[in-house]
């Protein structure tokens, strides 16, 4: 009986997998990253990797003389696994704000994303995208923008 009802939840559990293929395809963003355009001093760095589920998890950091001034969290996820015809991604951005900080993924190519939430003060807009060997990251809004320059190391 309890081989039975273990099987029956395993194969429950299977039948409500979500397919992540119709999400963004960013395996270019997987690996560890250095900021090349850093100012004197510091040192700033982006670590992603994948999923097993497709999604992606990230950490990036600033240290300054070897103490860490900036970390945040980030992930790129459905926005509703629970939802099963829901196909929207979001870029979730933790340790910077109070709260998480969702921006929705509203494009995406085969080298790039872009994520919105234009409620955020700055940015409400933040793009990745590869461009030969290079990660660039740009944070921005109406009245400023930012470029970040990575190489991997």
């Amino acid at each position: 009986m309890k081989r039975i009802l273990l099987l029956l939840t395993i194969c429950s559990l299977v039948s409500c997998k979500r397919d992540f293929s119709k999400g963004p395809q960013l395996s270019w963003l997987q690996g560890k990253w250095q900021r090349v355009d850093d100012r004197d001093g510091r040192s700033t760095f982006e670590n992603w990797r994948m999923q097993i589920d497709g999604s992606f998890l990230g950490h990036g950091f600033t240290l300054e003389e070897n103490d860490t001034v900036f970390e945040e969290k980030l992930a790129i996820k459905p926005l509703n696994i629970l939802v099963k015809n829901d196909n929207r991604w979001v870029l979730q951005v933790t340790g910077v704000n109070e709260s998480p900080t969702i921006f929705e993924i509203k494009e995406f190519t085969s080298k790039s994303f872009t994520a919105v939430n234009l409620e955020n003060e700055f940015p409400t807009h933040i793009k990745y995208s590869i461009i030969n060997d290079s990660l660039k990251a740009q944070v921005y809004s109406d009245q400023m923008s930012i470029d970040y320059i990575f190489k991997r190391r």
